[in-house]
């Protein structure tokens, strides 16, 4: 399977999941902030920054680009099975 076709096979498949997952987190997180305590606030804006660049930036756009531009290097240093 060429890396192309791999690579949109594998975005179809783990977007929905990985997107749900950060949902979970991401409400998880959301409950701290009226909670007052300052550090908690701080911890939860932090990570709801963090998924928000995750979800929006780097799975759709940064990691497919990387693995177009590397090609079969993707799997250095092991050995694909070709």
């Amino acid at each position: 399977l060429p890396v192309g076709d791999a690579l949109l096979d594998a975005m179809k498949n783990m977007g929905s999941v990985i997107l749900s997952a950060a949902i979970i987190l991401g409400g998880t997180f959301a409950a701290m902030i009226p909670s007052g305590v300052t550090e908690l606030i701080e911890i939860a804006t932090i990570i709801l920054a963090g998924l928000i660049i995750y979800n929006l930036f780097m799975l759709p756009l940064f990691i497919p680009v990387m693995v177009r531009i590397f090609g079969n290097a993707n799997w250095w240093p092991f050995k694909r099975g070709e």
